[in-house]
């Protein structure tokens, strides 16, 4: 099956099935949860997901697992090991001391075979947002250059709003990631009103700019009795100029519980405008953002929704491509640490 030309021509998602994952899960003692990447390695069947435990419940680290599901449902996880993150002098990162990386995406390289993972930085300790290759193991394998309009700056990134999502190009040659939420200069994030002006970047394997475009956030879906937000949280290129665009709300209540409300879009970057060479998205002419068409709305999805965060190309079923994602449970009694399957038609 072309799966490009069917989710480009007439993409359809079926909902194959939803699974809520035991709180009780863990490997080598390191607590399952916090998941904010995964990849599926269609070589061997592994799943690989990241947590974004800064190291303070286990060390920072990635789980290997191996999900299962068939056309009448989703049926379990079964984790096979976990990996412990390393820092380039090949220590594990520390609660205690040095860098507390918050790792919100992971991918496997397609052509080595390698790992590639974001982090959204410390600011209180000094470590700007990074996109770093690691290997099999969790031994650091080199850093991507971050752009100097995505690091901690009065203009540039927000702390916690910054490196949420990549994804290898299908060549590999080149390598997407976006931005959660707006950059300083770019403007207010999303507010009830209206939806905030962020950037998603393709690099080449170097991490040279090759090319970035604006793209229109949603407003926040609910109004908040708290804190509330809207941002991207993950995305997924369906081939060379089109990405599924993973977008979530956070609406905290007044006794401080968080409802989530998440929208899939699927997105075309050959009408959008270079911005690489802008400063600023709010000065000067408005740039021409990225068109989007929503595929799903998780409100509307009963048993599906969830804070949805982690996005992958999933096994075949009788020939069809299926995409998986996962929600990240903040390591939260309460918050669902959930699979959702979709089969593409």
């Amino acid at each position: 099956m072309n799966w490009a030309a069917a989710l480009g021509l007439a993409l359809a998602l079926k909902l194959v099935g939803t699974l809520d994952l035991p709180k009780d899960m863990s490997v080598d003692g390191a607590p399952f949860g916090g998941v904010s990447g995964v990849d599926y390695d269609r070589r061997t069947g592994d799943w690989l997901m990241i947590s974004d435990d800064r190291s303070d419940k286990a060390l920072a680290r990635f789980f290997v697992g191996r999900l299962d599901y068939d056309a009448t449902g989703v049926k379990g996880l079964r984790l096979t090991g976990q990996v412990p993150l390393r820092r380039q002098d090949r220590a594990t990162f520390s609660a205690a001391e040095g860098e507390r990386p918050d790792a919100e995406a992971l991918r496997i390289d397609p052509r080595s075979g390698d790992l590639v993972w974001a982090t959204e930085g410390d600011v209180a300790r000094g470590f700007d947002p990074a996109v770093r290759w690691m290997g099999r193991d969790g031994a650091a394998r080199g850093t991507i250059p971050t752009p100097p309009a995505f690091r901690f700056t009065p203009t540039g990134a927000r702390p916690n709003l910054t490196f949420e999502a990549l994804s290898f190009s299908p060549d590999g040659r080149g390598l997407w990631l976006a931005m959660e939420a707006p950059l300083v200069s770019d403007g207010p994030v999303s507010t009830i009103a209206q939806g905030g002006l962020t950037r998603i970047t393709r690099l080449d394997r170097q991490g040279r700019v090759s090319a970035q475009y604006a793209y229109r956030l949603d407003p926040i879906q609910a109004a908040p009795a708290r804190r509330g937000d809207n941002g991207i949280s993950e995305i997924l290129t369906v081939d060379d100029r089109r990405l599924l665009v993973l977008e979530r709300s956070g609406v905290e209540d007044g006794q401080g519980r968080f409802a989530f409300h998440c929208r899939l879009y699927l997105v075309d970057v050959s009408g959008g405008e270079d911005v690489a060479g802008r400063a600023s998205l709010i000065d000067g002419p408005a740039p021409r953002v990225l068109s989007k068409r929503l595929l799903v709305n998780f409100d509307r999805l009963p048993g599906a929704g969830a804070n949805l965060e982690a996005m992958a190309w999933g096994r075949d079923l009788a020939g069809r491509r299926t995409l998986v994602l996962f929600a990240d449970d903040n390591f939260n009694a309460v918050e669902p640490a959930r699979v959702v399957v979709f089969e593409v038609r």
